[in-house]
């Protein structure tokens, strides 16, 4: 998920931890694409049309601007494409543009995920956040994101749902949540808590764990120690300020981090290859 202005950050994921051709030369047994779901902006049409045309990985929702409070109809969206034209595809992991992935764990676990979502007939992988208390004030701007009010949703605290650094889905379950959106007269607001949390516990989704003993997380950098701790590292939201609208100017930082984040990650794979 990535915003029209961002086209500085998809291109470093293109070069690092979305590097779908040098994933390939690792794991030629896999077969992978990389997508970025954009949303409408007519300052950058102009741009992104180009850059689609360099790069045939970028995929728009007409007439759908940015405002946060259509995030569940983004992601939405994001499912319908795949149903519509990824129907050949087993999995989707979906993430946003500013969370730094392992893809090297994620793909080389491709084999596990297949046995597992045998399992059941609908599945999904992710970090999963049990008893999440639902927020009714807030003192802050990023808070007041996901303030629900007791008409929205009248339970104190949500059903187990999948952290938004990103989850892995099953193309089946991908269809089933579609179908689902589409009957639906008034989707929840917080796509994570509605898909991964209120329909999966309606449709009975199995949810579970993507990696056992992994290390996520939100700070201002995944510095070293975060790469060489013993638990294996797999997501960062890498700025403090995640959750802000940031400037395409603001993302120097954010993309000298997921070079450095990649040339460490690449070399801890390499000694481990060597050491097999």
């Amino acid at each position: 998920m990535s915003k029209c202005s961002h086209s500085s950050l998809r291109q470093t994921i293109r070069r690092t931890w979305g590097n779908i051709h040098l994933l390939a030369h690792y794991f030629p047994h896999v077969k992978l694409k990389l997508l970025f779901l954009v949303d409408v902006d007519s300052q950058s049409k102009t741009k992104i049309e180009l850059e689609h045309r360099l790069s045939k990985d970028i995929v728009q929702v007409v007439n759908l601007p940015e405002q946060y409070e259509l995030v569940t109809h983004r992601e939405a969206a994001l499912y319908t494409f795949v149903k519509m034209r990824c129907y050949q595809a087993k999995f989707i992991f979906k993430t946003d543009d500013d969370i730094f992935i392992n893809t090297f764990m994620l793909v080389s676990s491709q084999q596990r995920f297949d046995i597992l979502s045998n399992k059941s007939v609908y599945s999904l992988f992710g970090f999963p956040i049990e008893h999440g208390l639902v927020v009714r004030h807030s003192s802050d701007e990023v808070g007041d994101r996901y303030v629900i009010t007791d008409d929205e949703y009248s339970c104190p605290r949500y059903p187990t749902f999948l952290s938004g650094f990103g989850y892995l889905i099953p193309f089946r379950t991908c269809s089933l949540f579609v179908k689902a959106y589409e009957r639906d007269q008034k989707p929840f607001l917080l796509s994570d808590v509605y898909f991964t949390g209120l329909l999966a516990e309606m449709m009975n989704i199995h949810r579970e764990k993507l990696f056992d003993n992994v290390d996520y997380r939100y700070q201002t950098q995944c510095d070293q120690q975060f790469f060489t701790k013993q638990n294996s590292p797999f997501a960062c939201a890498a700025v403090k300020d995640h959750f802000k609208q940031k400037q395409a100017s603001d993302h120097s930082s954010l993309m000298n981090d997921y070079n450095l984040y990649w040339t460490e990650l690449k070399a801890k794979y390499n000694a481990v290859k060597i050491g097999n």
